[in-house]
Formats: C-alpha cells, structure tokens, sequence
C-alpha cells in the first residue's frame, strides 16, 4: 500500500512540473509572439523552442549545486541553441527586431556586469549572478 500511495505520489509531482513547465513555456511564447509579430505556424515552433529549453533547463538544474561548472557551461549552451532555432524561423522583418533586442540585451549585460565588478564579485560570482538574472 506504502508502493501504491508513493508512485501516486510521484506520479502527480511528475504531472504538475510538466504543467508548471508548459506554462512557463507558454507564457515565454506569448511574450515572443508579441514582440516578433509571430504568425501562427511560427507561434507553434516558438512554443517547441521554449519547451526544449524549459526541459533541458529544468533536466540540468541539480547540477547547479553539484557541478557549478558544467552547470554554466550547459545553460550558456542552452541558449545559444534556443537563438540559433529561434534566429532560423523569423523572416527578415522580425529579424531587424531581434538584433535590436539582441543590442539592447548587450548593452544591459555590459552594464550589469560593470555594476557587478564595481561591487569587488569575482567574475565567476558575477556570471552566477547574471545566470540567476537571466543573462
């Protein structure tokens, strides 16, 4: 009965990270969607594209206190993949769009990390600080 009552258990602590991931997944898209002006077909590929990196996101989390290393290392590649799909399905419009935010996400990062020297952060403490910032 122990066995019963702990894999349903498992089970509906499986189902709601999926839920709270498609909807993490969902409301990045919609954001996306607004910015870029995305067509439906590009809206659909855009929710893949966030759901592939909410999922490896959410697969390397335990890293984050085991490997801080790798940990960086994987979330750097994560998003440098989710741009490169992202980067491969705008058109030429969306895509002045997207390197105007791209320059305004520098921007903010080299002003971030300046912010962060100024404070004495070693530069591996200030790449932490920047992952947890979303940069």
């Amino acid at each position: 009965m122990k066995k019963f009552l702990l894999s349903v258990f498992s089970l509906l602590v499986t189902i709601g990270a999926f839920a709270q991931d498609n909807a993490t997944a969902q409301t990045a898209t919609d954001e996306l969607v607004e910015i870029y002006s995305l067509d439906s077909d590009q809206a659909e590929q855009m929710l893949v594209i966030q759901q592939r990196k909410v999922r490896n996101l959410t697969q390397i989390e335990t890293m984050k206190n085991s490997d801080i290393k790798k940990y960086r290392h994987k979330v750097r590649a994560i998003q440098q993949s989710t741009d490169a799909s992202t980067r491969r399905m705008l058109n030429k419009e969306q895509m002045v769009t997207y390197q105007q935010k791209r320059l305004e996400w520098r921007k903010d990062r080299t002003n971030r990390i300046a912010e962060l020297k100024e404070s004495g952060m070693t530069m591996e403490q200030i790449e932490d600080k920047l992952l947890d910032e979303g940069f």
